[in-house]
């Protein structure tokens, strides 16, 4: 009975800190809520990738990644062994993340930082979907850091200063863009 109890404590004790960080994040740094790609998205996005033709040991980063769906999908998919980089800031879904693909004996590197503060120089090609805001500091920094020809995939937001090589309309409101860097 007292185990019950404390995995409850347990369980809601995390509950509050994601609130708490969530909270702090979206009023005060203007990060993007931690909302998950649709599976229809991410099929989609999975498509666009595959005909990068992008080789073996390629860098790709999820940015702001969540639980890694896009990875973990790319991953699952694909016989190409590309070099997966999952990037997250909040640290109870870092932790669910992490828990996630070790059980599921993933090969996806997944790291705690905030990615407009490291270097993204390597990256072959990105992944997101954030908020409009965020994404205008992507932009910016991609602008310094992005190696010409790397690809960016964003879920339903515009990378300002650049326009997208493809535009894909998935419903009625939601868009899948490709940029290249």
């Amino acid at each position: 009975m007292i185990w019950f109890l404390l995995i409850g404590l347990i369980i809601v004790s995390l509950v509050l800190i994601f609130l708490v960080e969530e909270f702090f994040n979206l009023m005060f740094k203007g990060y993007a809520p931690v909302v998950s790609s649709k599976n229809k998205v991410l099929s989609e996005a999975i498509k666009q990738f595959n005909e990068l033709g992008l080789v073996d040991g390629a860098k790709i980063y999820e940015l702001g990644c969540g639980q890694a769906g896009f990875l973990r999908k790319l991953e699952k998919t694909s016989q190409v062994k590309y070099n997966l980089i999952g990037v997250e800031l909040i640290a109870s879904v870092y932790l669910l993340a992490r828990l996630q693909l070790s059980l599921l004996r993933s090969r996806i590197k997944l790291v705690r930082k905030d990615f407009l503060k490291m270097s993204l120089k390597d990256g072959d090609c990105f992944y997101c979907y954030l908020n409009a805001a965020l994404m205008a500091r992507l932009s910016l920094k991609l602008k310094q850091e992005a190696k010409s020809g790397a690809i960016l995939i964003s879920n339903q937001f515009h990378l300002p200063g650049y326009e997208p090589i493809k535009e894909i309309k998935l419903g009625l409101t939601n868009y899948l863009r490709v940029y290249k860097l």
